[in-house]
């Protein structure tokens, strides 16, 4: 997922996008989206609008039919995703992992990652319930992709 749909602005079909990703070319002019139950969604033209993005589709030609993808999630095909660098992962890459401590004990599974500009967030599912854990170096300072496993540091209270 690159992107959720929001309201329409005008009458002409153009759509507030709430950007999720990292490439800020992923909007441009020509750039294809796949939404769920409605097909391919091809952008004609894009803009900054009050400080957000308003993207206007070729296949969406009024506001009645822009009203309709209002919530909808962007997806692209994986093989558009960019090059990742070595310590560099993709959220559905990390979910599912077994969460191990550095003497090798399973302690939980990585239920899904909460992305920020600050900083980023591991949620895994122990025993106790969910916990979040900062995905830092400091904490985290394997990912073993190959094996399903990532460790994080023996701290008191971590989790």
């Amino acid at each position: 997922m690159v992107g959720r749909v929001g309201r329409p602005h005008g009458l002409d079909g153009a759509l507030y996008v709430w950007p999720d990703t990292d490439d800020p070319r992923r909007f441009a002019c020509g750039a294809k989206f796949m939404v769920a139950g409605r097909g391919a969604l091809e952008v004609q033209r894009t803009r900054i609008h009050l400080e957000r993005l308003l993207v206007k589709f070729v296949e969406v030609s009024d506001r009645a039919s822009a009203e309709q993808l209002r919530g909808a999630e962007l997806y692209i095909e994986e093989r558009q995703r960019r090059r990742l660098g070595s310590e560099e992962f993709w959220p559905d890459e990390l979910e599912g992992l077994e969460v191990r401590t550095a003497k090798g004990t399973i302690v939980g599974r990585v239920k899904g990652v909460e992305w920020s500009d600050a900083q980023s967030r591991l949620v895994v599912e122990t025993e106790h319930g969910l916990r979040e854990v900062p995905f830092v170096d400091e904490l985290v300072p394997s990912v073993n992709l190959g094996d399903g496993y990532l460790t994080l540091v023996d701290l008191p209270g971590l989790l």
